[in-house]
């Protein structure tokens, strides 16, 4: 009698094997968070340097959610909740229904950003557009480039950067930086 199959969980290399992807998924979300958030910040200089305070439009940063939520709502929606339905709205729906028209990645990531930048210019104004535009194309890039495998890893990476990218801003805000 054979007590054991060939693929039970409790063998060691089973584990290994899950594990490696899983991990390579969450450090890569990491990178890619800490990549996004400089690349914002150094947008949100150079648009700050470059165009004159009347075009920025409204204040839609991180600082004004801080005075106006209580610390556990804000660490709910910020790391939470915001990437969940980003994520979806952002990359899932734009970018699957543009790979069912077979619309290559450069092409898509370009209007995946163009429309998540539209989405902020109404919600917040120029500056925030072309802050976003940048996060949009990275966002879009790396549910991109964790796609083949399927689509919950690519959702699941893209969604985890956006939180650590969120929770990155949270503390820059904190210290001091407005976002």
């Amino acid at each position: 009698m054979q007590l054991h199959r060939s693929h039970d969980v409790d063998r060691p290399d089973f584990f290994l094997k899950a594990s490696v992807p899983v991990l390579r998924h969450i450090l890569g979300a990491i990178g890619w968070a800490v990549l996004t958030c400089i690349l914002c910040f150094a947008i949100l200089a150079a648009a700050k340097a470059l165009l004159p305070p009347q075009y920025w439009g409204a204040h839609t940063g991180l600082a004004r959610f801080q005075r106006e939520m209580s610390l556990p709502l804000l660490l709910f929606w910020v790391v939470i909740y915001s990437p969940i339905l980003e994520t979806f709205l952002g990359q899932l729906l734009p970018l699957e229904i543009l790979r069912r028209f077979g619309v290559k990645q450069p092409l898509s990531i370009f209007i995946g950003s163009i429309l998540w930048g539209i989405v902020h210019y109404l919600s917040g104004g120029l500056l925030h557009a072309i802050v976003a535009l940048g996060s949009g194309a990275m966002f879009s890039l790396v549910y991109l480039r964790y796609r083949e495998p399927g689509v919950a890893p690519a959702y699941a990476t893209t969604a985890l950067a956006r939180a650590v990218n969120n929770s990155l801003l949270l503390i820059a805000v904190a210290y001091g930086f407005d976002a």
